[in-house]
């Protein structure tokens, strides 16, 4: 009996940030969420899907947000918003996933596109 295994993957990259940015359009379609945003620790951009403008605020915000214990005022693209961060720890350094909307099934779709960015990053 031989076995097939059948690719889910319907595009893929060499190129880690392109394959970055694939994983994050795919979570972000599967989850119906607005924006998602992988930020580096100082709020630069590294992958994003969604409209670009909240992308950028949404990535400079991250590691701001994660911190805070009182919370922090949104900036103006995101008030009102429904914002969730993780925090990605991959080879010594912090990097945030972050979303706005997504519904109920944000955190499983974050658990997964936070395993896909994990495994995306360790190739290298």
């Amino acid at each position: 009996m031989v076995w097939y295994l059948q690719e889910r993957r319907r595009r893929r990259s060499g190129d880690q940030f392109v394959a970055l940015r694939y994983q994050l359009e795919h979570a972000r379609e599967q989850g119906g969420i607005e924006a998602l945003v992988l930020a580096d620790d100082s709020g630069l951009v590294v992958a994003s899907s969604g409209d670009a403008a909240v992308c950028s605020e949404l990535g400079a915000m991250a590691p701001i947000m994660s911190r805070s214990f009182l919370g922090v005022p949104p900036s103006p693209l995101l008030r009102g918003a429904e914002v969730a961060i993780r925090r990605v720890h991959v080879y010594g350094q912090d990097l945030f996933l972050a979303c706005v909307g997504g519904g109920v099934a944000r955190d499983a779709h974050l658990a997964c596109s936070m395993t896909g960015v994990e495994r995306i990053l360790a190739c290298n």
